[in-house]
């Protein structure tokens, strides 16, 4: 499905970028981490500049990106199990999609590292567009976070390698990962997988924190993570249990589990449809709950507590220290830790109240404008290599004089040009001219 209808067919787009997806929740793609963070994504950059280009490869077309004038949406199947959704490269169905002849690429916005290698042999080998790779990866496959046998690590790396930048977020997971292939790469390998992997920090939507004058009296935990070993899920159960046996006076809400314990509850399908829904449901919480152990790299499930006024208690390693800073309130040392500190906020309002005031004070760093804005060098990843001024690139400037509007296709014809000359580079400097446009699928002489 390509998404244009009421469209301005005739607005420049300087920079044209197809993003390549990492989708781990086909079902509700609206709630999935990948489009969260892509939605924000195309929303800063669009505040940054106006002649960039969006085009989505997605399973299906979801209000949260669907509604940009500067999006169009193709319709790409992924398996929906993770591990089979990473092995799964459809080169004859991305072939039909890109379309070479017709359409152009500038920029390829990889999140799926482990099919980036098969994305740049594609476009170099079998189309005349050259584009730019970068990406972003929210999700390794390593021992901390994976039950399965085999794992796509070394698949995902091979990507990495082909992009000038990859973002990742935080420098907890960047590290994380370079341990994991310290000793399978040489150190060359090594030096330039820390200049590619760079951290790119996560923000949240929008800021809405209720009033906290909440006298202390049944107390509202929520954990919003998956019932994963990775998240603690498990031993943060039998810990609940434990502080039951002790008191009755706190609920847990689960979003993404099934608990059969008298202190679990789940909200009702009906309370949390949308993503707003969802983010109105938190707000009415006290506490977050985070308890992972091995693994945790930034997770958009904090975000959106501590952005709706819910301090969440986490752990005092992993990326947290990192993210939130030593003067954070609610960060526990070991289990037992843990357990004392829930206690204690049961117990005690001056232990909320401090950290609903370190909320207060901090989240403003947070917002999606604040940190995407930074990302690769402020956005500074639109210089792209030129052609030079041959006697063919004067001919294809006459052409489009000549005709005043052309598309790719037809340039193509006129210069009986095939798979075998690229044309990204001649295409990069059309863009220098002046008294051409370029629109999203032609280029226009203008006087």
């Amino acid at each position: 499905m390509n998404k244009f209808f009421d469209i301005d067919e005739d607005k420049e787009y300087k920079y044209k970028i197809l993003v390549y997806p990492n989708i781990t929740y086909q079902r509700k793609l609206e709630n999935d981490s990948y489009i969260v963070v892509l939605k924000n994504v195309i929303e800063v950059v669009n505040k940054l500049r106006d002649d960039v280009h969006w085009t989505l490869l997605l399973p299906y077309s979801t209000p949260s990106v669907d509604h940009f004038d500067n999006v169009n949406i193709l319709v790409y199947d992924m398996p929906s199990y993770p591990n089979a959704m990473r092995t799964h490269f459809d080169f004859n169905k991305i072939h039909d999609l890109i379309d070479w002849t017709r359409n152009d690429y500038d920029i390829v916005y990889s999140h799926l590292p482990e099919h980036t290698l098969q994305l740049s042999n594609f476009f170099y080998n079998n189309t005349n567009i050259m584009p730019k790779i970068i990406g972003y990866c929210h999700w390794f496959e390593v021992d901390e976070n994976t039950g399965y046998e085999k794992r796509m690590l070394m698949h995902n790396i091979a990507g990495v390698l082909e992009m000038e930048e990859m973002g990742v977020n935080s420098i907890w997971l960047k590290n994380h990962i370079l341990d994991k292939v310290k000793d399978i790469y040489s150190k060359k390998t090594l030096d330039k997988l820390e200049k590619i992997i760079q951290p790119h920090y996560l923000g949240v939507d929008e800021i809405d924190i209720p009033d906290r004058n909440k006298q202390i009296g049944l107390t509202n935990f929520v954990f919003n993570h998956r019932p994963n070993e990775y998240t603690g899920f498990n031993w943060f159960v039998n810990a609940m249990n434990e502080i039951w046996k002790e008191r009755q006076d706190f609920r847990v809400y689960f979003t993404l589990a099934d608990v059969n314990e008298p202190w679990a509850t789940k909200p009702k399908k009906e309370q949390v449809i949308s993503r707003k829904d969802y983010m109105n449901y938190l707000k009415k919480m006290d506490i977050g709950i985070g308890t992972f152990e091995k693994y945790s790299a930034w997770s958009i499930s904090t975000t959106d507590g501590l952005s709706h006024g819910v301090p969440y208690v986490l752990p005092n390693n992993l990326v947290y220290p990192e993210m939130l800073g030593n003067d954070y309130p609610l960060l526990y040392d070991n289990r037992e830790h843990f357990k004392k500190l829930i206690v204690k906020l049961i117990n005690e309002q001056d232990l909320r109240n401090e950290a609903h005031l370190w909320i207060e004070k901090n989240i403003q760093d947070f917002t999606w404008e604040n940190r995407v804005s930074k990302w690769f060098n402020n956005w500074d990843i639109f210089n792209l290599s030129l052609a030079s001024r041959t006697e063919s690139y004067e001919k294809i400037v006459n052409f489009i004089k000549s005709k005043n509007s052309v598309t790719k296709k037809e340039i193509l014809e006129y210069m009986g040009w095939g798979i075998r000359i690229p044309f990204s580079p001649y295409r990069n400097l059309l863009r220098t001219e002046s008294n051409i446009k370029l629109t999203k699928d032609r280029y226009e002489w203008i006087t």
